[in-house]
């Protein structure tokens, strides 16, 4: 009797173990992927870091001359067709500084490949009262092979769900708050 209990568990810990290898293997797999495109396309992501963190800053301040230079020729029809009557304006200037750094960007680099012609983007910034809010900003290739914001309206792609939204590379990392205050 004893020996079938020690059996069991001797069983049950070596499929816990291993289990738990093929987890470890699994997440080093995605990192590896993810720190292998960053290196590869280097090149592709200095351009359009760049470019989303600029569209970033003019949507948090609702810049919307300057966001029309940053979308693609549908986006810009898009956001005609919405917001119109804002395109004159500048609603809140200085608004990007004045979250002294209370964001964070981030870029999926292991779903861009040279098939693809798109690099996705999440940031996260806190709304006027303070809840933290999503936004994407999906990078298209232009036609004259220059990096532009699909649309104003950026919706998370497909691609990126709850199992996988924490992955790629953090750009800039969103402070942590200190409960001592």
């Amino acid at each position: 009797m004893n020996k079938k209990r020690i059996l069991s568990l001797a069983v049950v810990f070596g499929m816990a173990f291993l289990i738990a290898g093929c987890n470890f293997n699994v997440s080093e797999t995605v990192n590896e992927k993810e720190n292998d495109n960053a290196k590869k396309y280097e090149e592709v992501f200095k351009e359009t870091d760049a470019v989303a963190h600029d569209f970033m800053v003019v949507k948090i301040e609702q810049n919307y001359p300057e966001i029309l230079k940053y979308l693609s020729s549908k986006g810009i029809e898009e956001l005609k067709e919405k917001r119109d009557y804002l395109l004159d304006n500048h609603e809140y200037p200085n608004g990007f500084e004045k979250l002294d750094g209370k964001y964070e960007l981030r870029r999926y680099d292991n779903f861009y490949s040279d098939d693809s012609d798109e690099v996705y983007y999440r940031y996260v910034s806190p709304d006027d009262k303070g809840k933290l809010i999503n936004s994407w900003i999906i990078l298209e290739k232009g036609k004259e092979k220059e990096w532009k914001v699909k649309s104003y309206y950026g919706k998370r792609p497909d691609e990126i769900n709850d199992s996988n939204a924490e992955t790629g590379t953090v750009l800039h990392e969103l402070p942590v708050e200190d409960d001592d205050d």
